[in-house]
């Protein structure tokens, strides 16, 4: 049985767009379709665990409004419990504004609730509970490092990007980035799989037991303390047709960490990852497109081995 995953991080509503090309600067495109989905990073990866089999709590700020409800049931609807998430009178649920072209996407994010945050002794109790806890960067970066100081294990998904100290660094086991994201924490270039190596290896070096870096189709890096050493490790992505790209990455943090509450050792836990992402990307939306857990277990047979 899998041990207790809780959540810490954003809940929004997602107004998508598919256009037939993402808009350049000052141009107006035509929508060909929208729809409104549930959001946010932090309720992805939520019921991103949840679907691959995860015991999962939820901590977060929403608006005293109809998309608050709505979005709660939905988490409830996947398996995520809810007790840990708060209604903030006074201030609106936040909203992402998503635009899709050809499996790729833009995202404007007005933060709203995930940005109005008290901590609270049930919560911290909560977190303290927990066999693995996962936080990204659109909640207060204050309320990330309260949490990651309560938790046994603790995953950092810093998206989007923002400065991290040395001693939220040393928390992270792992911190997960993708290439944009690492170059803004690093200041080291990330334009091939090799340089992206280098760089995670350098945030191992500043003290993070481990970084996971992920790269799209091109699959992720691994690298991790080994005694004295930093080990760098490259996984490939099978190769898929990518219908709509939103999200991905949360499923790929939802599986992980699902993966390492189970007892997995993180390579095993980055490999079952990158087959829960390589299938969400098959799918249009978020929520509906995360795998269940028998289905990522049968796309791991697709993933190549990773290799130094």
């Amino acid at each position: 049985m899998t041990g207790l995953i809780v959540v810490i991080g954003s809940m929004n509503q997602d107004v998508v767009c598919e256009v037939a090309k993402l808009p350049g600067p000052g141009e107006t495109v035509l929508a060909v379709g929208s729809r409104t989905n549930p959001g946010g990073k932090g309720a992805n990866q939520a019921v991103a665990a949840a679907k691959v089999g995860g015991c999962v709590e939820f901590v977060g700020r929403v608006g005293r409004d109809s998309a608050a409800a709505a979005l709660r049931d939905s988490m409830g609807a996947a398996g995520v419990k809810t007790t840990g998430l708060r209604e903030v009178p006074g201030v609106r649920t936040g909203r992402a504004y998503v635009t899709v072209a050809a499996g790729e996407n833009q995202i404007v994010v007005d933060p709203g609730a995930n940005f109005v945050w008290e901590s609270g002794a049930d919560e911290a109790e909560l977190l303290e509970s927990a066999d693995v806890v996962v936080a990204q960067l659109e909640i207060p970066l204050a309320v990330v490092a309260w949490a990651a100081g309560l938790a046994r294990r603790f995953v950092l998904n810093a998206a989007p990007a923002a400065q991290l100290d040395d001693d939220l660094l040393r928390r992270c086991d792992p911190l997960v980035v993708n290439e944009y994201e690492l170059a803004a924490i690093s200041g080291a270039a990330t334009e091939t799989t090799e340089q992206a190596g280098q760089a995670a290896r350098s945030l191992c070096l500043r003290g993070a037991p481990s970084v996971v870096v992920t790269l799209g189709a091109a699959g992720s890096v691994l690298a991790r303390k080994i005694s004295d050493s930093v080990e760098v490790t490259y996984q490939a992505a099978p190769q898929v047709d990518s219908v709509d790209s939103t999200g991905a990455g949360d499923a790929y943090v939802g599986a992980l960490s699902t993966a390492l509450a189970d007892g997995a050792d993180l390579p095993e836990a980055v490999a079952f990852a990158t087959a829960a992402a390589s299938l969400s990307v098959q799918s249009p939306g978020t929520h509906a497109a995360y795998p269940t857990r028998g289905q990522v277990v049968s796309a791991l047979a697709a993933v190549p081995p990773a290799h130094n």
